[in-house]
């Protein structure tokens, strides 16, 4: 049975392709996966199993919960069907000469019934189109723009759009994290950060995050004159803020493809502007930049003779939150903790638990590494009788590998701790 759809006629390169909108019942019943490109089983499983994860926990929620969700263009791949496209003249358009009145790409693209599409960009939206609409049939009747090329079923119309194919994927640059946090209006912690960075009484109205493009392509600050003014970065206040939402509620998750009502991201903001602010007045090296006597970038200064600061650099930031995020979640209140974890810690990076975990005080720079960063939070936690990953003895054990100081003890100072560590101490061979 004759098919006919409204398309515009365009062309770029060698490629001929019609644009035009299908309901999302017809895509997700005609359109198929890129299977029939590759002809490869094991890269067809592989595919499938990258798509699953994604489309599952993430697009196929946002097409069910968000009222105003929107998809980009498929770009899909036909063969068979005897595609053949009838112009619309536009005999009266002013603004048209005489050859373009009669070449104006707009008519309708007539298949014979027989065709078969494929999507050659798009795959995740696909399959999440499909599943959506088997949970919510309403959406069938709604549209996606689609973009339509001609694939010939033959060795040499295979490899072509098999190159088409790599092309678009290969190509194509997926936006960056740090305009996601930018520019996202669903995405409640970039909501969140963004708001802090307009609003809050230090992090905001002094000016200390950096959020122009480096900003958001970065989350640590290198030294120099031009990050003096800052105390963090866009991308890493963001991570900060993902951590520190973990903790309200009791570890509740957030669902970074679904807006939260404004009532929730005024409590969400609320409950992290207060743990900001928490850190400032309780901080003894922030007190400093509050009061003017010294800009971020001479806490972190690798050449200056004083003190370096962990608060001071994005890196310490992060374990902090770390840290105050399981605090919370292990029963601590905030106010109480944030301020005994500034009393109780020293924040001079040439001190325990930073040195010769996440910074060499010799070469005075960074030791990078996740798992260098993890140790110093279950330090951190261990510091203040709160649960970690490791027993006592394996954390131990980890702590003198890395700082390779098989002297070096954990922070916690009770006599029932001493007695365990001395035992510790008689296991681990000394």
């Amino acid at each position: 049975m004759p098919d006919y759809v409204p398309a515009i006629k365009g062309k770029m390169g060698d490629w001929v392709y019609y644009v035009t909108a299908m309901k999302l019942g017809k895509v997700a019943n005609e359109v198929s996966l890129a299977a029939d490109v590759h002809k490869a089983a094991d890269l067809d499983d592989l595919i499938q199993r990258e798509i699953g994860d994604r489309v599952q926990k993430e697009m196929v929620p946002y097409l069910l919960n968000q009222p105003q969700h929107f998809y980009g263009a498929l770009i899909v791949a036909v063969y068979g069907g005897d595609p053949e496209f009838h112009a619309v003249n536009v005999a009266e358009h002013s603004l048209l000469d005489d050859d373009e009145k009669h070449s104006y790409g707009f008519g309708l693209l007539r298949f014979d019934g027989s065709q078969k599409f494929f999507a050659l960009d798009g795959q995740h939206r696909l399959r999440s189109i499909q599943l959506a609409v088997e949970q919510n049939p309403d959406l069938r009747k709604e549209e996606v723009t689609v973009i339509i090329v001609r694939h010939d079923n033959t060795p040499d119309g295979l490899a072509r759009t098999r190159r088409l194919f790599s092309t678009i994927n290969r190509r194509a640059q997926p936006t960056r994290q740090g305009m996601n946090i930018a520019i996202d209006e669903d995405d409640a912690v970039a909501i969140v950060t963004r708001r802090l960075v307009r609003e809050h009484p230090y992090l905001g109205t002094l000016g200390l995050v950096k959020a122009n493009k480096e900003g958001l392509a970065q989350k640590q600050l290198p030294p120099g004159a031009k990050n003096a003014a800052f105390l963090t970065t866009l991308h890493a206040l963001y991570e900060c803020n993902y951590t520190l939402l973990r903790s309200i509620h009791g570890g509740i998750d957030i669902d970074e493809s679904i807006r939260p009502s404004d009532e929730f991201l005024d409590e969400y903001y609320d409950y992290v502007a207060s743990i900001w602010t928490l850190i400032f007045q309780s901080c003894p090296d922030l007190q400093k930049v509050i009061n003017k006597q010294m800009k971020p970038g001479s806490l972190r200064d690798p050449k200056a003779d004083g003190p370096q600061s962990a608060i001071a650099r994005p890196l310490g930031q992060m374990i902090l939150s770390d840290v105050i995020s399981a605090a919370i979640r292990q029963n601590q209140s905030k106010e109480e903790f944030i301020q005994r974890l500034f009393k109780e810690t020293s924040m001079d990076m040439a001190d325990v638990p930073w040195v010769k975990v996440i910074w060499n005080a010799e070469g005075r720079e960074i030791l990078s590494g996740g798992a260098r960063r993890d140790l110093v939070v279950q330090i951190l936690l261990d510091k203040f009788g709160l649960k970690t990953l490791k027993t006592r003895k394996e954390l131990l054990l980890q702590y003198r590998n890395v700082t390779q100081d098989k002297k070096v003890k954990l922070l916690r100072e009770r006599k029932v701790d001493e007695a365990s560590e001395n035992e510790e101490d008689s296991s681990s061979g000394e």
